[in-house]
């Protein structure tokens, strides 16, 4: 894959090419988080969309069950562990979307802050042009606890009241990038996909169909049953807590 710098960020290197997946299969939350990560070990450039089987609540790296359940309560949730940081959200509502840059040779990626403002700056071009009044929060908001919504963040996504309409989290692995990100409060047209797509490369690939390569079923479901539900992950130490002494 050949990488272009962008005009108004000339430290970011962009992807010449993307391959967007509009998921067409409402997942489990864990099963999200595997399809997630295994699109972030691919050697191209994604743009995930995707839906949830049932009502989710994802919590931050090292977050825990106990804290999201208790700012999101509710019967029949799910609540997840994401593999990447941020704070909690409540996915019963909005747009979920991944943005996964490989691993390659010899390239380094800028530092996390710099990637959020590109991929949120490609993501307010994307919603603007589909009819949601926006622009980037210039610095952090005023601290409002662990809910992701109520605690905006520099490059987050705000409308003129400075209300969020989109953040995300990000965890680099290996030289890849994985960065998952929500847009809640708006209603953007049905195309703002195939717009944020165009906005984060230059060339776009649309891949249909269940599978976004040969295999991905069976990868997402040995990835689940191998780490994310798997008791040490769904712990609330997240599998830090050392065994009692005998």
């Amino acid at each position: 894959m050949n990488f272009c710098m962008q005009q108004a960020e000339p430290d970011v290197l962009l992807p010449q090419s993307i391959r967007l997946w509009c998921d067409p299969i409402p997942r489990s939350g864990y099963e999200n988080m595997a399809a997630d990560e295994l699109l972030s070990r691919r050697p191209e450039a994604w743009l995930r969309v995707y839906g949830w089987a049932k009502p989710a609540v994802s919590f931050g790296y090292f977050d825990s069950t106990p804290v999201a359940a208790s700012i999101f309560p509710g019967e029949g949730i799910e609540y997840i562990r994401r593999w990447t940081g941020g704070g909690i959200v409540d996915h019963r509502k909005g747009y979920t979307y991944t943005v996964t840059l490989p691993a390659r040779e010899g390239v380094m990626y800028p530092p996390s802050d710099r990637l959020y403002k590109w991929i949120h700056g490609a993501l307010a071009e994307a919603l603007a042009a589909s009819g949601v009044a926006c622009t980037l929060l210039v610095e952090d908001a005023p601290d409002g606890g662990r809910a992701c919504w109520a605690s905006p963040v520099a490059s987050d996504i705000v409308d003129a009241a400075g209300h969020k309409l989109a953040g995300a989290g990000q965890r680099r692995y290996r030289g890849a990038v994985l960065h998952q990100g929500l847009i809640q409060e708006c209603e953007p047209a049905d195309g703002w996909p195939g717009l944020l797509a165009a906005a984060l490369a230059p060339t776009v690939e649309v891949v249909q169909g269940d599978e976004p390569y040969p295999g991905f079923a069976e990868e997402v479901q040995e990835l689940c049953r191998t780490k994310y539900c798997t008791e040490a992950w769904n712990d609330e130490s997240h599998g830090r807590r050392k065994p009692a002494k005998s």
